[in-house]
This record gives structure tokens, sequence and C-alpha cells, in this order.
């Protein structure tokens, strides 16, 4: 299994692999996923063993506290981000215990590292709040605004970030 960046041509195995594994929410829109690779090429990636796309991990720059709605149809890059947001990470079920979401988790907080983010974030949901507090993420009291975009996510999602860089305060 190898980890390459995600091409449009991974598309299809993406969304076949989000349908087998999302029960909480609707599934994003072909559209909406699209835009994250589109935008942010070197923040989204895929592990595959052959052809076969195993997981996948989108992720884009974004302000802390700001991430997308779910489900956008568009993805306009904030300049200026202080924050990688890992928007969607997904291992098909087959491929569960074969360690493909580690090689994801950790190319992540690799490259936000590499680039130097304040923050990592992530909206947990579906009961995945523990595995990510292990991860050393922890959930975040939401601003008015960030609680109206996280009703997109469901019922249970918890806004989660990790502080990678400890700038001091002038």
């Amino acid at each position: 299994m190898k980890i390459h960046a995600a091409q449009l041509a991974d598309l299809d195995q993406i969304m076949a692999i989000q349908m087998l594994c999302y029960y909480a929410i609707e599934p994003e829109s072909r559209l909406s996923m699209a835009s994250k690779i589109i935008a942010s090429p070197d923040t989204c990636f895929v592990v595959k063993e052959r052809d076969m796309v195993r997981g996948y991990l989108l992720a884009i720059p974004v302000m802390s506290g700001e991430p997308p709605a779910l489900d956008s149809e568009t993805c306009d890059l904030a300049g200026g981000a202080d924050c990688l947001y890992l928007h969607d990470l997904a291992v098909h079920p087959e491929s569960r215990g074969l360690g493909v979401g580690c090689i994801l988790v950790r190319q992540f907080m690799n490259i936000a590292h590499k680039k130097k983010f304040r923050h990592a974030s992530l909206v947990s949901i579906q009961d995945s709040f523990r595995f990510w507090q292990k991860q050393g993420f922890g959930a975040i009291v939401p601003s008015e605004k960030l609680q109206s975009k996280l009703m997109t996510y469901g019922q249970d999602a918890i806004y989660m970030e990790k502080l990678l860089i400890d700038i001091p305060q002038e």
C-alpha cells in the first residue's frame, strides 16, 4: 500500500468508499469532494493497493474555527490560513485494521507540520471523538457562527483542534 496525492481520476473510488462508510450523515456530493481536491491538491491524498483506493483523506487550509459547512459546492481557501482542516477521512471497510487510517493521519500531520500551520482541526462525527482525542485533538466550544456550520454535520458533531505551533503572544 502506498500513499499518493488524490486525483480527480480517484473520485469514483472515493465516492464509493464514502457511501460505504457514512451512516449518520448524507454523503457529500461529487462536486463538493472534487472542489477540495482541486483547491488543495497537496493536502488531499489516497492510499492505494495496486490501482485500488483503500482510503482517502481530504484536507484544506482554513482559519482556525472556520471550517466549511458540510457538502459545500465550492472551496474558497482562506488567505493566511493558520489551520489545516481534516475535512474527510474514510477507509474502505475491507481495508480496516490494515493501518490505512494510520498512514493517512500520519501524512496529514506531516503536511500540517511541514507547512507550519499553527493548528490542525476536524469535525468529529459517528462516535469518532475518542479516537481523535487519542490523536491529541481536543473539543472546542463553538462560537455561534461555528455552531451553525456544525449543524450541517449532524447532531453529534464536535469541532476539535490540535495546537501544532505555539506562537508567543506579543
